[in-house]
């Protein structure tokens, strides 16, 4: 994963993505396709070595460019260590969940296949995903404990396990030590809140006349999946935790209160860009550029940001709210086909691809779920990458895996309102919302009976 919108490539059913929160579009749930009942597992306690004779393995997979060199990469070292495998990388990375779901419904799935993090319980609850729990604690198996248990739960519905992590990101927030040395400004520390955030971001903000220069933070506008740490840290949701009710959740005091700062910064005390202002600079990473002197967001810029001399920069942990600490996650993984044919060959090169031989590679450019190989190259060391692994304990679900039809419910509803309060005119927040819950629950009666 790289960067939002360059990692998480769009799956591109009619107008919709994967990984719906963290590309800013919809799920490609909700499509109304039958469910087929999944097939007998090839071994029903997962403890079958894969068979000597000849196997080809189809890998399902978006990715292209250096991505897909890495996926070729760790084939290739897998088919030097088992002759008698080959692995055949399908890359489609445009229109993948089409051709996916094309694929699926025909019975002609790849044996391993990518996921988007808010598709995992629409594949499973198609038939398409092995449950990969008896697998897991077979005699090949794998040890969760050496796994993040929280990027591991993404994967994870009920008891069962359906997909192992690729690579994932939680979010952080990013600053400029220059911006805060001229100011005079103490540099965020882990424990900070969003009271302080809020009174860093409005010191740190500077206007000549009527024109803001500088300003104190670079907020994720719409993209609820960025936004979510702020709800879920006062408190607040916008889902059950059962997925079947938005009123009372979506909302709730919490959220009121966390979208009313929310609205604040934008409107109020304009410490944060407005899409307009965004726009105006057409596609400038302000962040980098010194237009701004903190941003919210993933580990993608990392890497880029390392390498530019002008830029001195810092990670901070996200700011804790009245209910404490909360983060979120963006995720792509793997699952094993349920009718695939050569289901233990395929488990063995799942669990190469997501264990530490495969995220060896693969995590160069990504965080890994492995804790070893997060030790070994360096991640957890690193202080531009340390807070982010320090955040991993306070993920909170997010309502894509509360709910397969959340993105043609909850989501459209709370986009509503965010596009909203992007105009730049106040808004009354508990209207608002009281409004998008009515909407989000009778949208998500109709999904339901599709």
């Amino acid at each position: 994963m790289r960067k939002r919108g360059t990692a998480f490539t769009a799956l591109g059913l009619a107008a919709t993505v994967a990984l719906s929160g963290c590309s800013g579009g919809n799920s490609i749930g909700d499509t109304g396709a039958s469910t087929p009942a999944p097939s007998a597992s090839a071994s029903e306690n997962g403890s079958a070595a894969p068979k000597a004779e000849n196997v080809t393995l189809r890998i399902g997979t978006w990715d292209g460019g250096d991505g897909l060199k890495q996926q070729q990469q760790i084939a290739d070292n897998y088919m030097k260590e088992h002759p008698n495998v080959k692995i055949a990388i399908e890359s489609v990375p445009d229109q993948y969940g089409t051709k996916l779901l094309t694929q699926v419904a025909a019975g002609q799935a790849p044996d391993v296949f990518q996921v988007g993090d808010g598709d995992v319980k629409m594949f499973m609850q198609k038939g398409a995903l092995e449950d990969l729990t008896p697998y897991i604690g077979g005699s090949s198996g794998i040890d969760l404990q050496d796994y993040f248990e929280s990027v591991l739960d993404v994967g994870k519905l009920g008891d069962q396990y359906y997909t192992l992590p690729k690579d994932y990101s939680d979010i952080a927030v990013y600053y400029n030590k220059k911006l805060f040395d001229e100011a005079g400004v103490a540099y965020p520390q882990a424990g900070w809140t969003w009271d302080d955030f809020y009174a860093t971001a409005k010191q740190l903000t500077v206007k000549k006349g009527e024109k803001t220069t500088q300003w104190g933070a670079n907020l994720p506008g719409t993209w609820l999946r960025a936004i979510l740490p702020l709800i879920h840290s006062y408190g607040g949701s916008v889902i059950s935790p059962d997925g079947k009710s938005y009123d009372g959740y979506m909302n709730s005091d919490g959220t009121v209160k966390a979208l009313e700062l929310y609205q604040d910064m934008y409107q109020k005390d304009k410490i944060t860009p407005s899409s307009t202002d965004s726009a105006a600079f057409q596609g400038v990473d302000l962040f980098a550029a010194g237009k701004v002197a903190m941003t919210v967001t993933g580990r993608w810029p990392v890497a880029e940001y390392e390498k530019n001399p002008e830029l001195d920069f810092g990670v901070a942990q996200m700011p804790a709210g009245p209910a404490g600490a909360a983060n979120t996650i963006c995720y792509s993984g793997y699952g094993l086909y349920s009718k695939s044919a050569n289901k233990d060959a395929a488990w063995d090169y799942l669990k190469y691809l997501t264990g530490p031989q495969g995220q060896e590679i693969m995590a160069q450019y990504a965080f890994t779920a492995v804790k070893s190989t997060t030790e070994k190259l360096g991640q957890s060391s690193n202080e531009h990458l340390k807070p982010f692994l320090d955040d991993i304990p306070n993920i909170k679900e997010f309502p894509e895996k509360t709910s397969e039809h959340f993105s043609a419910s909850g989501g459209k509803a709370m986009q509503t309102v965010l596009d909203k309060m992007m105009l730049g005119k106040p808004l009354d927040i508990k209207s608002e919302l009281d409004a998008a819950a009515k909407q989000a629950t009778a949208d998500l009666a109709t999904a339901q009976q599709q």
